[in-house]
């Protein structure tokens, strides 16, 4: 399996989720480096966004599938930020 190192940001109102999920995707052995909160507009549903043209697409498909989560390139906004998944952690994350 693919890995790469996880940014978790929280883009809801639900104190500490992204924490939860940070907790949840390490306890799968995924490398979580960055806990924080997205206040820059909100995110529709918790999405795990990837490089396009990268290895990170696989990493990102798997751990969408293995937290119901989705997958999709990143948008604009976080275009340009250094390499890794970055998830957007929105308030229909199911803790593990």
């Amino acid at each position: 399996m693919v890995k790469a190192p996880v940014r978790v940001y929280n883009n809801s109102r639900v104190r500490d989720l992204a924490q939860q999920a940070a907790t949840d995707f390490r306890g799968s052995g995924w490398n979580v480096t960055e806990i924080g909160n997205y206040p820059y507009g909100a995110v529709g549903t918790s999405t795990v966004y990837y490089r396009p043209g990268t290895r990170e697409q696989a990493a990102a498909e798997s751990l969408a599938s293995s937290f119901g989560l989705r997958a999709a390139p990143r948008f604009s906004g976080i275009a340009g930020a250094t390499p890794g998944l970055i998830v957007i952690i929105t308030r229909d994350y199911q803790r593990r």
